[in-house]
């Protein structure tokens, strides 16, 4: 059995390659973090650019639904994708779009003097959801001398979901309580928390609330699912930096985490992965 695989790459003439490899070989890990999230990332400029379009023509106003109450500061909601860097654990492979990131949040603005630039300071619900290849989930195997549980990439079997079962999605979710700060250029000062177009930089850090695994599985023609709320040893804090690009409501994001997603040397095979976010928010108002 063979697979192809064609990859476009524009120079200054288009060259088309073609690839043929055997199932035995695969993409290393490397190249395949990268693709995924080259996809990602045009998919996401692509979304931007649209919005970005359809409504460049309010950029005077903060919102076009209406007036906006009269609270100074974006209040606001973000959604990305999420990938995983440096993770070269077996069958902890992510979707892609099952794979995402979900926040709702307040920034409040303080203009530098009378420069174009402005800080940011706020407080932020962060759900983020990573989703496994529907064959695994996170659990725990004990060892029978020690009693020591150590975190693992655990196969969905009848033990978990029971016979006659065919899993349809897994995924692991955490939820964080995050404080964000962020220093933004805006092109015309006058228009600073007033739909400016900006550009930013910033850091965050990160609280862990809960996580939770999520498997949903169809048995002898019955929707079910299975929710087993446990921490997994993910990283009680979080920290990390983020890059934005915003007019008139509308925003891009990229967010990168300097700290690993579990506790150092206790996820599953003491992998160092970090999580890492490309996203699009909206101003409520």
């Amino acid at each position: 059995m063979s697979l192809q695989m064609y990859i476009i790459i524009p120079e200054k003439k288009n060259l088309l390659f073609i690839y043929s490899t055997h199932k035995t070989l695969s993409l290393s890990a490397v190249m395949i973090n990268y693709l995924k999230m080259m996809n990602k990332a045009i998919v996401l400029s692509l979304l931007f650019l649209a919005s970005f379009s359809a409504f460049s023509q309010n950029t005077a106003e903060k919102s076009k639904f209406g007036p906006r109450p009269d609270l100074k500061g974006d209040f606001s909601l973000s959604f990305g994708l999420n990938a995983l860097q440096d993770n070269n654990v077996e069958n902890f492979d992510t979707k892609v779009w099952g794979s995402n990131s979900f926040k709702i949040g307040y920034l409040y603005p303080v203009q530098l003097g009378n420069s174009h630039f402005s800080f940011h300071g706020g407080l932020n619900l962060a759900f983020e959801k990573y989703a496994f290849d529907n064959r695994y989930t996170l659990g725990y195997e004990t060892d029978g001398e020690t009693g020591v549980q150590t975190l693992v990439i655990d196969s969905i079997g009848s033990g978990i979901v029971g016979p006659n079962s065919a899993v349809t999605k897994s995924k692991f979710e955490a939820n964080y309580l995050n404080l964000p700060v962020e220093f933004r250029w805006y092109l015309n000062k006058a228009k600073i928390d007033n739909g400016g177009f900006y550009i930013g930089a910033g850091a965050n850090v990160g609280y862990l609330l809960d996580g939770k695994t999520k498997i949903k599985y169809v048995q002898n023609d019955e929707k079910k699912k299975i929710k087993r709320e446990d921490k997994y040893e993910l990283n009680q804090f979080r920290y990390g930096v983020h890059f934005k690009v915003g007019v008139g409501g509308f925003g891009a994001y990229f967010n990168y985490h300097l700290s690993e997603l579990f506790n150092p040397g206790r996820g599953p095979q003491a992998t160092e992965t970090v999580p890492m976010t490309f996203g699009l928010s909206f101003n409520l108002f």
